[in-house]
């Protein structure tokens, strides 16, 4: 299915806009132009009929008696006064009988007969139509009673329906040449509005996989488009920031699995070169076993990292003690701890109760303690755990090696060590912190890290407080739930 252009598509919509304002504009003109013609006829019909009321006086002859006609000064007034038509009706004569005259320019009076002494305003009205022409619309009659006389004032309507019509044919004419010019500049206007957003596309169309670090110039001259460009470029660091890291994982897995896999294949094939004994053998096997162990380690790490990217872990929400727990972490770290100068404390306040996965929160302080003992040669390795404003925290410290400054930034980040050089010596693959953090923000905590090289490190976790519950209401079940993966298709 083909989409339309933008440009094209703000063009097309601006233009039915246009047509339909500069429609309607005519149409309001048009309407205007019209009202203003009836008022001004009516208007000039008015004054005439004032003009024609005033000059009833001159309706008698010299020596000052009525006359059944008008006289020539009469006829010569109205005529002057500029109206085409001009009628006048005398209510009857001395006999009774209704007399009617209209003047007419450069025409004497002349009588309308056929009136009978009763006819009404209507019939009137429509005779005297009758009279000035066969088109009987052609004319406006406007009637006022004066006395012993009615005025019938009569005016043409041509010459302002032709101005109406003029002016209608001139907004029919102009119309279609207004839209095409409103068309021309709205394209020329729509172009130059979305210059920016085309010099946007272009620039991230030159974008590709291996020039991740480019970014879309801003500003881009409008505000909407600059907020684009800058979304786009957060887009792209994070694209970077992923390919890097996914770049620098796939660097250093491949390095830790072929690491093992050598010492294997050296091990295996020192046990079948030539004749070895029992004792040399069984060495062998118990230092493949070992390696074996460790590569088992790293791809359950591995694995446990991919189902945590997917958010494919089940993280259990229940009500969890933490004095138990902080117990039964610090037993197993002494434990390991074997060296005598190196000793384990608790600190762990009554009735300290945390809310998300006991289990998973188990295994965070075991990586934690694990570091800890593995770091530190002697000294002590205090676990404590406090409640304050709502949240849980259990801190790990130690007074180990410690972490230099630069390092400490990247010490969640998977295959990161301290002490690089050391790993072999102390063991692991890297990937204890990044598990941990995984974990505790899967149970919607955090997990934070300070250290002073060669004094210690302290690590941090952070989970909500469980509220308090009353004794003689039953806690409820815990809350099991399933992050869904995000499975690309």
């Amino acid at each position: 299915m083909s989409e339309r252009a933008l440009g094209d598509e703000l063009v097309s919509r601006i233009g039915r806009l246009t047509w339909r304002t500069l429609g309607g504009y005519a149409a309001i003109v048009i309407l205007g132009f019209a009202s203003l013609s009836v008022l001004s006829l009516r208007r000039s019909l008015t004054h005439s009929a004032t003009v024609i009321e005033s000059l009833l006086g001159l309706y008698a002859d010299p020596g000052g008696e009525r006359t059944p006609v008008a006289p020539a000064m009469l006829a010569d007034q109205l005529v002057g006064m500029g109206s085409r038509f001009v009628i006048t009706r005398r209510t009857a004569d001395g006999e009774g009988t209704r007399r009617t005259y209209y003047l007419t320019p450069g025409m004497p009076a002349k009588e309308i007969s056929g009136l009978a002494a009763g006819t009404d305003e209507a019939a009137l009205r429509g005779a005297i139509l009758a009279a000035l022409s066969s088109r009987r619309w052609q004319y406006q009659v406007q009637h006022r009673p004066a006395g012993e006389f009615d005025i019938f004032v009569a005016a043409d309507r041509l010459p302002y329906l032709f101005g109406i019509a003029g002016v209608a044919l001139a907004a029919l004419l102009l119309l279609p040449v207004g839209a095409v010019l409103a068309r021309r500049a709205t394209r020329r206007v729509v172009r130059e509005t979305l210059a920016p957003v085309d010099r946007m596309r272009r620039s991230i169309a030159t974008i590709g996989p291996l020039d991740l670090s480019e970014r879309v110039p801003v500003p881009t001259g409008l505000s909407e488009t600059t907020e684009i460009a800058r979304t786009v470029n957060q887009l792209l660091a994070r694209v970077e920031s992923a390919q890097q890291a996914l770049t620098a994982f796939t660097a250093d897995a491949s390095h830790e699995l072929r690491t093992p896999i050598t010492y294997l294949r050296a091990q295996a094939q020192w046990a079948l070169d030539g004749h070895r004994s029992e004792e040399a053998l069984r060495d062998a096997l118990a230092a493949v076993s070992a390696e074996a162990e460790r590569m088992h380690r790293l791809v359950e790490g591995l694995l446990l990292l991919a189902r945590g990217d997917n958010r494919d872990i089940v993280v259990r929400r229940e009500r969890f003690a933490l004095a138990p727990l902080v117990a039964e972490v610090a037993e197993i770290a002494g434990s390991m701890a074997t060296r005598p100068a190196l000793k384990v404390e608790t600190a762990v306040a009554d009735g300290i109760t945390a809310l998300g996965d006991e289990g998973h929160t188990r295994q965070v302080l075991l990586n934690l303690v694990s570091n800890a003992v593995r770091y530190t040669v002697e000294g002590t390795i205090r676990i404590e755990a406090t409640a304050h404003n709502g949240v849980v925290r259990i801190a790990v410290e130690d007074s180990g090696l410690g972490i230099a400054p630069e390092q400490l930034p990247l010490v969640f980040d998977r295959f990161a060590r301290a002490e690089p050089s050391r790993s072999r010596e102390f063991g692991g693959a890297g990937l204890g912190l990044a598990i941990a953090r995984m974990l505790v923000e899967l149970q919607g905590g955090s997990l934070q890290a300070s250290s002073v090289l060669g004094a210690g490190s302290c690590f941090t976790v952070e989970l909500p407080v469980a509220p308090a519950v009353p004794d003689e209401v039953r806690a409820p079940d815990s809350e099991t739930r399933r992050v869904p993966a995000h499975r690309s298709a």
